[in-house]
Parts: structure tokens; C-alpha cells; sequence
């Protein structure tokens, strides 16, 4: 089969949550960004000397900071892709968070050096060497920021492809020696018309946009190492598996683990206290393998006996609730009464208008919720509206 110019450029390592193909990505984002980096520190060094440029100099050493960056990249995927062991039994896949937070601290560093020598320069304002050069030297400078763009775009492809933290990272830190490299571009433009004044000022911006990436990457990685609450939607996709599997009545208490490249679900299922602890088991397999399959995590489920009391009054008033909204409520389905313990909860779909704004759903809510507690207070409604679909 013919390959396409993206997979030659993103070649297919295999499942992107193992570690050791993860790590192969990591060694080629990273191999890619030191060539080209040392490549730009060479021409903008050169080039800052010719012209004695405080601000190109500078984002000459950014560059070169980036190879320092991708060496942390490479420790960082060799280390993680080291299997668990007897005191890490979760694997050593966070050291991807800890090589991202030493790429921040490298780039705070770079950033108040470069505001020191930057602030140096107010005291003696003077003239570009060879001026003639300026125009072509900002062009070239130009080139090498759409260059360290297209590294930055790489980086994060290949972060996006495998999740990591720490690709996303290197990537904007191209990102940031891209825009810093414009704004030396104009200081050079600048200062070749008499606005001296340019170069130290445009030194002082890239090492801010320098130190701004770093903070960023600081507060993210520590976030990540202290346990961020992950997006809204995950939660969502969970729930959704365990409310389509068999002999799950509901879910509940679920938290999320990251390890790196392993992540954990932990989670309590309700299921028919009737059941034997085979039976129970069983189904507790079957959602770890359907969570497994759909979403990569590993799972722990904790099994929570309950009895479903479909066959009395309460359901019948319930429903009786629902015909009484008949015009909102176009029908209803999977009407669940749980009872664990003292605790009776009410669990139900709905189907509305699909124009129905969040407004007057939230009001539906309130509405069908006082009629079920009519009979008893202390019920726990639960209501779940589907859009009708438009014929």
C-alpha cells in the first residue's frame, strides 16, 4: 500500500499506550527538534554577532535552550517506559510530568538571563555593526520563525497522537522561540532606522514570552502531579458504558488516577443484590473490559448490592408523575426505583424537544422532580433528557 505524506512524516509505531511506543515517538520529536535547533542557534549566533544584537543573541540561546529540552525529552520517555516494579507498582510513566517541569524551570532560568543583560543595554544605546545587513538578516530571521513553527506544529501532532504532557510542552516551547523570533525581526528593522532603543526592548519581550511559557508549563505539570480532575466529558463516557452494560443499574463515586501513560478508573457499580458473588463478579469483569476497550484505562470497581423495587406502587407513581408532563415529555424509558438500605433513588430518560433550551429543561426537571417527591421527600431523582430526532 502506497503511503501517505503524513504517515512518512508520523510513522505508525503501534499502540500509543504502551510505553515503549510512546517512547519511540518522544525520541523522534525529539531528534527532530535538537537538528534543527542546533541548526538555528548556529545562524542566529553568527548572524547576532555580525550585527551585535542583544535580542537575536538571546533568541539564539533560546534556541539552543530547546536542544537542552529535547535531552530532557529522550531521559524523560526512557525513563518512564521502564516497566513497574516492586515500589513504583504503577509504572514510572510521571516522569514525562517531571521532565516537563525541568523544561520549565530551564526556561524561567533562560528568561532572567535574558532580562539582566537586556536591562544592561539601556545604559548604553548604540547602533547595529554593518547595518547594511540588517533588512536580509531580519528576513532570515523570519524564515527561521516559520521554521520553529512548523517544529512547534510537529511536536504537538505528535503530542496530540500519544497524549503527552511533555511533547506539548516542547512544542510550545518552539512555539515561543517562533514568536519571540518576530519580534526580534522588527527590533532589527527598528534599529536600522535609529530606534536603538528596539533591540534591549524586544530582548526584554522574548525573555517574557520565555518566562510566561515556563510558568504555564509549571502550573500544568504541577497539576498533573498534585491529581487534576479530568474533563467533564470523560466522567460522561464512563457513565455512558455503564449504563449500556448489562445488569448495571448505576454508577457512582467514580475517580480518576493518572500515572503517566497508565490511568486508572476506580468507580462503585450498583448491582441486584440478589445476584451470586459469581454472577456479580462476572458482571464487574464484563464493565472493566468495556471501559478497558473503550477508553484504555485500567478499572476498579467496587460492587454495591442493591434491590430494584420495579414491582410496587412507587413506580406506578412515578409514572403517573410522567403522564401528567405529557406534553414536554414526548416519552420515557429505563424507569429505575433502587432502594439501598432506607434510601429509595428515582432513575429515568426522557425524551423532549430537541429546540428546548437549558432554561426551560432545568424547569421540566424541577417540575416532574416535586411531583415524585409529592409521595415522599427523600426520593433521589435522577432525570436524563434525550432530544427528540428530527424527522
Amino acid at each position: 500500500m502506497k503511503r501517505t505524506k503524513r504517515s512518512l512524516l508520523i510513522p505508525e509505531y503501534g499502540d500509543v499506550t504502551d510505553a515503549s511506543v510512546r517512547a519511540k515517538y518522544g525520541y523522534l520529536e525529539a531528534i527532530v527538534s535538537i537538528i534543527g535547533n542546533i541548526i538555528l542557534f548556529l545562524l542566529k549566533l553568527v548572524l547576532g554577532l555580525l550585527i551585535n544584537s542583544i535580542a537575536l543573541i538571546a533568541d539564539g540561546v533560546h534556541s539552543l535552550s530547546d536542544v537542552a529540552t529535547s535531552a530532557v525529552v529522550i531521559l524523560g520517555f526512557r525513563m518512564a517506559k521502564k516497566p513497574a516494579d516492586e515500589k513504583h507498582p504503577f509504572g514510572h510513566g510521571r516522569i514525562e510530568y517531571i521532565a516537563s517541569l525541568i523544561i520549565a524551570v530551564l526556561l524561567l532560568f533562560v528568561g532572567v538571563e535574558f532580562i539582566r543583560e537586556a536591562v544592561s543595554r539601556f545604559g548604553s544605546l548604540h547602533g547595529f555593526s554593518n547595518q547594511q545587513l540588517a533588512i536580509p538578516i531580519a528576513a532570515i530571521v523570519l524564515f527561521s520563525a516559520l521554521l520553529k513553527e512548523l517544529m512547534a506544529r510537529y511536536s504537538i501532532t505528535l503530542s496530540k497522537k500519544i497524549k503527552s504532557d511533555v511533547l506539548t510542552a516542547d512544542g510550545w516551547h518552539h512555539r515561543s522561540d517562533a514568536f519571540s523570533s518576530i519580534g526580534v525581526a522588527i527590533s532589527i528593522i527598528g534599529s536600522s532606522y535609529g530606534f536603538y532603543i528596539l533591540d534591549p526592548v524586544f530582548g526584554i519581550v522574548v525573555a517574557a514570552i520565555i518566562m510566561y511559557v515556563g510558568v504555564g508549563l509549571v502550573r500544568s505539570t504541577a497539576d498533573s502531579l498534585i491529581g487534576q480532575r479530568p474533563e467533564d466529558y470523560i466522567f460522561e463516557q464512563i457513565e455512558q458504558i455503564a449504563n449500556e452494560a448489562k445488569g448495571i443499574y448505576g454508577v457512582h463515586n467514580i475517580s480518576f488516577h493518572d500515572y503517566g501513560n497508565h490511568k486508572i478508573v476506580t468507580l462503585h457499580a450498583e448491582v441486584d443484590s440478589n445476584l451470586s458473588l459469581d454472577q456479580a463478579h462476572k458482571l464487574a469483569d464484563d464493565l472493566e473490559l468495556e471501559i478497558r476497550t473503550k477508553t484504555k484505562y485500567g478499572t476498579v470497581i467496587h460492587l454495591e448490592p442493591v434491590s430494584e423495587v420495579s414491582k410496587c406502587p412507587m413506580k406506578r407513581e412515578v409514572i403517573t408523575c410522567l403522564l401528567r408532563f405529557k406534553k414536554e415529555v414526548i416519552a420515557f424509558h429505563k424507569v429505575q426505583i433502587i432502594q439501598v438500605g432506607s434510601q429509595v433513588n428515582v432513575k429515568l430518560r426522557a425524551t423532549v424537544d430537541p429546540t428546548m433550551s437549558v432554561e426551560q429543561s432545568h424547569e421540566l426537571y424541577e417540575k416532574i422532580k416535586h411531583c415524585i417527591q409529592e409521595s415522599n421527600p427523600n426520593y433521589l431523582v435522577d432525570i436524563h433528557f434525550d432530544p427528540a430526532f428530527k424527522k
